[in-house]
């Protein structure tokens, strides 16, 4: 750690990890009128990622994607995104039923090397205004912003990317046969299909998650192969962006992510403008983007911590809340409400568990 120079123009800015959070910093640092440069040990931005499709949340921010978008200094123009207004919840001991809603529950994009996905839109942004990258390059030791990543493990997702003639749809799976402490996903989107479950280790656990799932769309006639499997981790450790301070870690480094479900792009890249802001002098913003973003952290903290004491009978009983509302997305929106109870439940909550602010 160390401390700002007087003068932010006097050296070039280090953003270690081109991510979306890092990309987020340095398109904003650099139209500021500040040189930066990020270093990844990645042969291209995006290589870290598998092609398949993930989701910006439509209830933890208030403002639109394309809103959101442009504000965190890109284009949305060209951006591929689907919009997802039903999905269909699968639970261990009762039929399966759909959740549909007026307004997009969230907007699904392409992750990865691709052409058409958000890494690279992101990216051909970021190059046009004059930000350099360095592939194939660790990360420096003396870099101002750290985007690289979790350290360490405390969630694991295994999953499988296949084609398929079937139509576009949404899945998703709860209960521990297919997720302990988690949730399973089945997501096709024009031929492209991802099945995924992500989940924590039980102790004496003794099932593959995976091969669940896997086995339960079969017999629901979806013929899922097993060519293209994959696997990564994720990590709950909630690091405070210290003022004033270098490396700022950002993205999942920092642990800016939605605890819950881990719809976490919107915040990674929140936290790519908080440390622009920051390090281009505009304080007050960055503070602001930062107050906000740790109530919604420390919020859907509790809501996982709830999450991961239901039993299949409690998570049936929420299941069909969401399914005799006619504003299903309102029910997730309120959950994301930072109000008195909030304040004492993370007060109960934050030491007892092993996902805890670092």
């Amino acid at each position: 750690m160390h401390s700002f120079s007087s003068n932010p123009k006097s050296k070039i800015i280090k953003i270690a990890g081109a991510g979306i959070a890092g990309m987020s910093a340095a398109i904003n640092i650099k139209k500021a009128g500040h040189d930066v440069v990020v270093y990844e040990k990645q042969s291209m931005a995006g290589g870290n990622r598998h092609g398949d499709y993930e989701g910006f949340d439509n209830w933890i921010f208030n403002d639109s994607m394309e809103n959101f978008i442009i504000s965190h200094g890109f284009n949305f123009k060209n951006l591929p995104t689907i919009p997802i207004h039903q999905f269909t919840v699968h639970m261990e001991n009762r039929a399966s039923f759909p959740v549909q809603s007026p307004q997009p529950f969230f907007y699904m994009v392409k992750r990865g090397s691709e052409q058409d996905s958000l890494d690279q839109h992101m990216y051909k942004q970021c190059k046009n205004v004059g930000v350099e990258f360095k592939f194939n390059t660790p990360a420096r030791g003396d870099c101002d912003i750290d985007s690289t990543g979790p350290s360490k493990a405390a969630a694991y997702i295994k999953g499988v990317n296949f084609k398929t003639s079937l139509k576009n749809q949404v899945h998703l799976l709860l209960g521990k046969k297919f997720a302990p402490k988690g949730y399973a996903y089945l997501i096709i989107i024009d031929g492209q299909a991802t099945l995924a479950t992500a989940f924590k280790k039980v102790k004496n656990y003794k099932m593959d998650p995976l091969q669940n799932s896997i086995e339960y769309f079969t017999s629901k006639e979806i013929s899922i192969p097993k060519e293209n499997m994959f696997g990564s981790r994720g990590s709950f450790s909630m690091n405070t962006m210290r003022t004033f301070q270098r490396p700022f870690k950002i993205g999942e480094a920092g642990g800016f992510q939605d605890f819950l479900f881990g719809f976490g792009m919107r915040m990674a890249m929140r936290s790519g403008l908080a440390a622009a802001y920051q390090l281009t002098g505009e304080v007050k913003s960055a503070k602001n983007i930062m107050r906000d973003l740790n109530r919604k952290r420390k919020i859907s903290f509790i809501n996982r911590i709830i999450l991961e004491q239901l039993n299949n009978n409690q998570m049936e009983k929420i299941a069909d809340l969401f399914v005799i509302s006619d504003e299903p997305l309102e029910l997730l929106k309120h959950a994301y409400k930072w109000n008195f109870k909030k304040i004492l439940r993370w007060i109960r909550f934050r030491k007892r568990f092993e996902v805890r602010p670092a």
